[in-house]
């Protein structure tokens, strides 16, 4: 049997002459270059126990952690308040004769004036009043140093060391307080008798002891509450404009006894109720001032 030969189909068509029937094409897939293939090519599932991830290594900064001693001035302010507190449960009738000491001139006797509880009384009040306002006093310096470049020279303290600016304020309040108050003591005594010298230091301290009730508030605002620094500002500012001027007036109607005293008058105003305030800013940043 001769070996059969087998043509393809599109070859018998070619050699015919016949018309070639279409044949169908299968799509061939496209082709990628490989240089063009991403060379990541594992699974998502094999990334997660494939590759070991490790944090980088954080430079450790020793810092010195210092108690700013804040907790102390803190826990001095309120065994001071707590102390006044419990003396008031038996000197009710002596916040009247405070209110009477800052407006009246009438010469008279009062037995809670004689008294050493309402003295020592009246004596805490003050402190209270000088702490807190030296409280208000540190927190100002630090309000207005930074706005004013012009005069100021910054205090680096305030920032590092606030507690401590805080102690010194407080202590130049404090020295502020006793120096008006030997002051009035001394000029009242000079430009008349010592009973309306007494008189007029006694209005002194009642005012100053009529305010504590209200700045030992405003002192702790300012310390938890730093963002109401203006209003509580403002606050103080007209309170104790408000003491001085009804002080201010006792005192005028005390020793204004002819027309040459108005002199004498100005006199008293520029030299004890503008000068020292002047002084204790000045005095409180200074001090501040030479802390590292």
């Amino acid at each position: 049997m001769s070996p059969s030969l087998e043509i393809p189909v599109d070859s018998a068509a070619s050699l015919t002459g016949a018309p070639r029937a279409a044949t169908p094409r299968t799509a061939t897939p496209h082709t990628v270059a490989v240089d063009t293939v991403a060379a990541d090519t594992v699974p998502a599932r094999e990334k997660v126990f494939g590759v070991t991830i490790e944090m980088p290594e954080r430079p450790t900064v020793e810092r010195a952690v210092k108690n700013d001693g804040l907790s102390w001035i803190l826990g001095g302010m309120f065994i001071l308040f707590f102390t006044i507190g419990l003396r008031f449960r038996n000197n009710q009738k002596y916040v009247t004769s405070l209110l009477r000491n800052l407006v009246e001139v009438r010469v008279r006797q009062n037995v809670f004036d004689e008294t050493v509880r309402e003295t020592s009384f009246l004596i805490l009040l003050n402190l209270l009043w000088s702490c807190s306002a030296g409280i208000i006093l540190c927190r100002l310096i630090a309000h207005t140093v930074g706005d004013n470049p012009i005069w100021s020279f910054g205090i680096p303290a305030l920032t590092t060391s606030p507690s401590l600016c805080m102690a010194i304020c407080m202590g130049v309040m404090i020295v502020y307080t006793c120096f008006m108050a030997l002051c009035y003591l001394m000029v009242g005594s000079v430009f008349s008798d010592l009973v309306k010298a007494k008189m007029w230091l006694k209005g002194f301290a009642a005012s100053q002891g009529l305010l504590s009730i209200l700045y030992f508030p405003l002192a702790m605002l300012l310390l938890f509450y730093p963002e109401w620094a203006d209003i509580l500002f403002w606050t103080a500012l007209c309170t104790f404009l408000l003491a001085k001027i009804i002080f201010i007036w006792k005192g005028f109607r005390i020793f204004f006894t002819q027309f040459s005293s108005w002199v004498l008058f100005l006199y008293y105003l520029c030299s004890l109720e503008i000068v020292p305030l002047i002084l204790t800013y000045w005095v409180a940043c200074f001090l501040c001032g030479l802390l590292k």
